[in-house]
């Protein structure tokens, strides 16, 4: 047995995988990752088309990043936010923020992550209602089969059914509700769009008035459905959507965990729809994935009616290495004018995909914004329906993806929902590169037919 091996193997047998079965042998060992591109502990390499889990938006191997970090540790190493202590690194980050932001989402909370951002958001609603004399809005509504993170409250937020994430935990916080979603190939409420008339959000507002608008604190969806297989909304939907939330006084909270920091082109998705939410979550994107931070932005409407109150923190809210981190990314943003990058090269993406693709036998449904964006595999186009999840048949595309050297992933979907690949690969990656794992995509769907 190899060195390797031998690691493999007792990786197996002592370190818990997310979402990879317990004690299962390991195959694969990254060693190393320069640009866009992963190499393996056999020197393997792989054209990362989902840089990683949606979050390495600068790519590899940024020295600029690594010479802020050191340059942070060196200086500081750690300083809290508790008690009210501040420092430089936070304030500087907050002050970038306020720069990228829609208007009005001027204020923040620092954690170290998406999850925990969500569970602040989560909070600091029922909090708010509280805090204005209107204790009993208390729940929250989200999508069906939407991610919003591994925590318990984002769990029971999340809901993903009988997909995937279900890890038998199926009992719940109370107080979390759930509206259909609006992934228009896979309408829940077997409708077609534009004829729908975005019903999806018809249903909300119906569900706000049976709940009774003083019970109702907050609706939480991602302005682009992510896990589920990165699909965009109808362009009335986000619209639509913020006109019942202010209507029926409820607070809206945008998930921009993965959809921030220009993976849609805009920095944050919402901007597409010229919608502002009342609060806003991130975290991937802001650094690149080079340090976990996550944050919550709120509105003065929220600021002014918490003033006073005292919030519960993280130990690494607001770490000086991860602000630090975040100000340089922020920074290389702005100025390699990743956002117009994006949606140039997003366009050209789409529309490859479409025109090459979409007409293969099994491919359903193509769709997508900026670099983000999903691949419906079905059994028959005609009627929709998904291959048997026996078949395997997602698992041998990705297989096949790894074999010609693209690393990529599959929508965490609910079974009877199909099957998506989705892409989401860094923000640098060029044109040339895009092609290449467009090019190896289109040849493993086309020798689908045959093997099915």
């Amino acid at each position: 047995m190899s060195a390797n091996e031998e690691l493999l193997r007792w990786d197996a047998e002592h370190i818990v995988h997310s979402l990879y079965p317990i004690g299962r042998n390991r195959e694969l060992m990254i060693e190393r990752a320069e640009g866009v591109t992963l190499e393996d502990h056999q020197g393997k390499k792989y054209l990362d088309f989902s840089s990683q889990l949606d979050c390495v938006n600068l790519g590899y191997g940024r020295s600029e990043l690594v010479a802020v970090a050191e340059k942070a540790m060196r200086e500081t190493s750690f300083l809290t936010t508790f008690f009210g202590l501040s420092n430089r690194a936070s304030i500087e980050c907050a002050k970038a923020l306020c720069e990228l932001t829609p208007p009005g989402l001027d204020h923040f909370f620092f954690s170290a992550g998406g999850s925990e951002s969500n569970e602040a958001a989560f909070m600091m609603a029922r909090r708010y209602w509280q805090s204005v004399g209107r204790p009993t809005k208390h729940k929250i509504i989200s999508q069906y089969g939407c991610y919003h993170g591994a925590t318990f409250a984002a769990r029971s937020c999340t809901n993903m059914g009988r997909g995937s994430l279900d890890m038998g935990l199926m009992q719940t916080l109370p107080g979390f509700l759930h509206a259909p979603h609006f992934h228009c190939y896979r309408c829940m409420l077997g409708l077609r769009y534009p004829e729908c008339g975005v019903k999806c959000v018809d249903f909300i507002a119906d569900m706000i008035e049976r709940e009774g608008r003083d019970n109702v604190a907050a609706f939480i969806a991602e302005p682009v459905i992510g896990a589920p297989g990165m699909v965009p909304p109808p362009p009335e939907y986000w619209p639509k959507l913020r006109a019942v939330c202010t209507a029926h006084d409820v607070l809206l909270i945008a998930d921009e965990v993965m959809t921030g920091f220009y993976r849609t082109g805009k920095a944050f998705a919402c901007e597409h729809w010229n919608v502002t939410p009342d609060l806003m979550t991130m975290a991937k994107g802001i650094t690149s994935a080079y340090f976990p931070v996550g944050v919550l932005a709120f509105n003065e409407r929220v600021y002014e009616g918490m003033k006073g109150q005292v919030e519960e923190g993280h130990t690494y809210s607001g770490h000086p290495v991860g602000m630090a981190i975040a100000v340089k990314a922020m920074e290389i943003y702005r100025q390699e004018k990743i956002g117009e990058h994006v949606i140039a090269l997003g366009m050209h993406l789409l529309d490859r995909l479409r025109e090459e693709v979409l007409p293969l036998p099994h491919v359903g449904d193509v769709s997508g914004l900026g670099f983000m964006g999903g691949i419906e595999i079905v059994a028959d186009k005609e009627t929709r329906q998904p291959f048997e999840r026996s078949l395997g048949v997602i698992g041998r595309i990705k297989a096949q993806a790894l074999n010609r050297g693209l690393f990529m992933r599959s929508a965490v979907i609910e079974e009877g929902m199909g099957d998506r690949v989705v892409w989401s690969p860094p923000l640098t990656m060029t044109r040339e590169e895009l092609d290449r794992a467009v090019d190896i995509l289109k040849g493993i769907l086309t020798e689908l037919e045959p093997a099915v």
